[in-house]
């Protein structure tokens, strides 16, 4: 399935969502129950949760060969959660892991167990964890601080977030949106000490093994992602 197509989906579930108060998805299965509550019948909501799956397996995870090797762009958040506001140069010496992610996202909420894990495998080694926030859902609204505080909450993010709420103008568009085309906008960035960036995951889901049938690139990607990140740590610091 053509990215195009996957972001036509989601724009559906969105869109819908976006008309009623916003419900946090929890996992696929909370997803697939909330397409069934805006009135997709069973058969069409496993079509197309089939087909979002399909895509991800599908993704080109080159996608961002573009950015490695660059200093990473600073920071232009709008808000912070478990943090005083931060900037790049406060990171210097640490591994950084940047990952944009929202609460509408079945995708995103798939991949938060990967990020609490990181952070608890990994805080005391020397990896910075940052999860920044970005609005799909009520996108064009004011800056809504309590919904990401919720939503954070529910998910046990105990590390640092961001708020990108005007990510199509602020931060992931200097990060990532400038440039080739790319399949999603829930991407994650590896920094190495000096603040390069030195591996991007494309976007969408990754995680440990959970046994969950349709899965099994996003349980490649985690250890990707576990592997570069103990090959920044073993670095020396400069």
């Amino acid at each position: 399935m053509t990215r195009l197509l996957v972001l036509f989906f989601l724009a559906i579930v969105i869109s819908a969502v976006s008309a009623r108060d916003i419900v946090p998805v929890r996992d696929w299965e909370h997803f697939r129950e909330l397409m069934l509550a805006d009135g997709y019948q069973p058969l069409e909501a496993d079509a197309r949760i089939a087909s979002m799956l399909a895509a991800l397996e599908d993704m080109d995870r080159d996608a961002g060969a573009d950015r490695i090797g660059m200093a990473a762009p600073p920071f232009d958040f709008a808000a912070w959660l478990n943090s005083e506001p931060m900037q790049l140069a406060d990171l210097r010496g640490q591994v950084v892991l940047v990952r944009w992610w929202t609460d509408t996202c079945p995708f995103c909420a798939a991949s938060a167990p990967a990020l609490r894990t990181l952070h608890a495998d990994y805080s005391s080694e020397g990896l910075t964890m940052l999860g920044v926030f970005h609005p799909k859902a009520g996108r064009d609204d004011p800056l809504d601080l309590s919904r990401v505080e919720r939503v954070v909450d529910e998910r046990g993010f105990e590390f640092p977030i961001a708020v990108d709420w005007d990510w199509r103008n602020r931060t992931l568009k200097d990060w990532w949106l400038t440039g080739p085309d790319r399949p999603a906008t829930s991407v994650t960035f590896l920094l190495d000490k000096q603040g390069v960036i030195r591996f991007i995951h494309p976007g969408m889901e990754y995680h440990d093994d959970s046994g969950s049938s349709g899965h099994g690139m996003c349980v490649d990607d985690m250890i990707a992602i576990r592997s570069e990140i103990d090959r920044l740590l073993a670095e020396p610091t400069t």
